[in-house]
């Protein structure tokens, strides 16, 4: 009778998880639609221009980042080259890190207590506006949020169920989230440190260090291109998040404090994961300190790195994408359905005002959707100084991908004056840009006519392009024709 009981409470719990996953999955494809139509509305973003014009130019890695976000762009390439497109990339990013941060609630937990858990995860996830971002503009932050939610998926179902077939997916994961962006590095460093303290039974398992070997081995492109290019991405990288002394970074390290824990997760959700932490109730709970570990290891990180040098927020995506879990678990565990109401309503407020903002009648200096605007028009106003065999020149990597990603057949930009050393600077010393014996046109909000004269016998001003789009500040663009 009691086995009875049993089989009945399991088929109906197993019936009851499949039916919130059909329900979720639903809904999470109407809304990815939505979000795919409203993207193709938006101007291309700066950076994200610069990732197409890698996709443009397929590499094993690349200056910047490794070249996992160029390779997810390059597919949808093939279909057309605009806003759309580009961005299919990132929506499906986006919605499957959300399905699997739901599997991985629905796995984790299963006590009437807990039930609704994976509920409180999507909503707060879709809800989030640094989510409807990462929704919009297509970076190396899509892929690493994708690899790591499925990497916790996986991760959890290999040291909960002992299957030699989520290990070996945990591996290929692992080495996906280091190929998308140098941080998935702390998704292995959060996981070892777990096992070390909660699961060293799991180290005796050849299973495990075969899944390192697979992560490792995933990293052949991005040795294989720093090989050949003297380490400089990862020099790059180590130099960009690492201060050179250990003097206090003040006003800056405390603004990314503020930022990491009520910015990104909203106030009223950050103020829940913060009291979860105080309850320490999860001590003693091997699955909750799974997550645990995967949310403050990547956080304490950033917050060691930003008490002496600013830091990003985008850069600690990771820790909000374990530490959400944890809200939802919170919310559920302690019947927190006030707060959560009012979490998501302070949340689509702020969605709505994100939507709308290209629209909206704010002064330019509080729009934030004022890097988008202006740059097509002022395209346009080039194109007709180019001619058939014309090389296009700029003065820095996010306007010249503009150039290219905005004139008819997506001419390849160069950079022929003083910039930042970016993937451009490789292209350029690879194609002999930096000789200057090739006629072309400048486009730069520079204006370089002073250099330019000492590296061509002849410069010629053609126009001074301004733009002054609405709610958005003027954009000064110099023309120039260079002559060798």
């Amino acid at each position: 009778m009691k086995y009875l009981m049993y089989l009945r409470k399991n088929i109906m719990d197993k019936s009851v998880v499949k039916l919130n996953q059909r329900t979720i999955l639903a809904i999470l494809i109407v809304f990815s639609i939505l979000q795919a139509l409203y993207n193709a509305l938006l101007p291309i973003y700066l950076d994200e221009a610069y990732y197409w014009v890698w996709a443009m130019r397929p590499e094993f890695s690349y200056y910047d980042h490794p070249g996992m976000v160029a390779w997810m762009i390059y597919p949808f390439t093939f279909i057309a080259n605009n806003e759309f497109t580009i961005r299919l990339s990132t929506v499906i990013a986006m919605s499957v890190t959300v399905w699997y941060l739901v599997k991985v609630s629905l796995e984790a937990f299963q006590n009437d207590e807990e039930k609704n858990t994976a509920w409180y995860v999507f909503f707060i996830f879709i809800a989030n506006p640094a989510v409807h971002m990462g929704y919009v503009f297509i970076t190396p932050d899509s892929p690493l949020m994708m690899f790591w939610a499925a990497g916790l998926y996986y991760t959890f179902m290999a040291l909960k169920y002992g299957k030699t077939k989520d290990f070996i997916i945990s591996g290929f994961l692992v080495g996906a989230m280091m190929l998308s962006k140098y941080a998935g590095i702390l998704f292995p460093a959060a996981v070892f440190l777990y096992i070390l303290i909660c699961r060293r039974d799991v180290l005796k398992d050849y299973r495990l260090w075969v899944s390192l070997i697979i992560a490792i081995l995933c990293l052949f492109p991005i040795f294989y291109w720093n090989y050949q290019y003297d380490w400089i991405s990862i020099k790059f990288q180590y130099e960009h998040g690492t201060s050179s002394g250990f003097s206090f970074a003040g006003w800056d390290f405390i603004l990314f404090i503020l930022g990491s824990l009520f910015v990104i997760p909203t106030p009223v959700f950050g103020y829940v994961f913060l009291k979860y932490l105080w309850l320490k109730d999860y001590l003693h709970n091997k699955e909750v300190l799974f997550f645990i570990f995967l949310a403050l290891v990547p956080m304490l990180f950033f917050f060691y790195k930003g008490f002496f040098k600013k830091m990003e927020l985008n850069w600690i995506i990771p820790a909000f994408i374990s530490s959400i879990i944890l809200i939802g678990y919170a919310v559920a565990k302690y019947n927190m359905k006030k707060t959560f109401k009012y979490g998501i309503i302070f949340s689509l407020v702020l969605v709505v005002i994100l939507k709308l903002a290209p629209v909206l009648p704010f002064p330019a200096h509080l729009n934030i959707a004022e890097r988008l605007i202006g740059y097509k028009e002022a395209v346009i106003q080039f194109e007709k100084y180019i001619k058939d065999d014309d090389l296009i020149f700029s003065n820095h990597l996010t306007t010249a991908s503009m150039l290219t990603f905005y004139l008819p057949e997506h001419p390849l930009t160069h950079i022929n004056v003083p910039s930042r050393f970016s993937q451009y600077t490789i292209w350029d010393e690879t194609d002999g840009i930096f000789n200057y014996d090739k006629e072309g046109v400048y486009f730069g909000k520079d204006d370089a006519y002073n250099f330019l004269k000492e590296k061509y016998s002849s410069v010629i001003p053609l126009e001074v392009i301004k733009v002054t789009p609405y709610n958005a500040f003027e954009k000064t663009f110099y023309v120039y024709r260079c002559i060798p």
